[in-house]
């Protein structure tokens, strides 16, 4: 019995860690510029064909591995615009921005929220 509490507080503690890590250091954009918007995108020097793909693939992304709701009413709650995720029942955040990690190679990270 001691044991699996030794262990439950290991597992605890470390999530907290890597939750603390991830606040801390900026998520996964840290040190990579989220744009919110193609406008944003656009007036950072990329192409508008580029920034008008990279929110497409963005919201393609959170339809494979987003975070999936039983209803379209909870998503929209926590996220505000939702659409049908791809594979599994249920609702998943629309993407409302993207960040590019330098790479090689270069990677697109979804960003949701209000």
């Amino acid at each position: 019995m001691r044991l699996v509490a030794v262990a439950g507080t290991l597992v605890f503690a470390a999530a907290a860690g890597l939750i603390g890590w991830v606040v801390l250091t900026g998520g996964e954009c840290a040190g990579a510029t989220v744009h919110r918007s193609v406008d944003a995108c656009i007036a950072a020097g990329l192409p508008r064909e580029r920034c008008a793909s990279l929110l497409v693939e963005a919201d393609r992304q959170l339809l494979q591995s987003g975070p999936v709701f039983d209803m379209r009413e909870q998503c929209e709650d926590r996220y505000g615009s939702c659409q049908r995720a791809a594979g599994a029942t249920g609702f998943v955040p629309r993407a409302r921005g993207f960040c590019l990690k330098a790479g090689p190679p270069e990677r697109l990270v979804p960003v949701f929220g209000r």
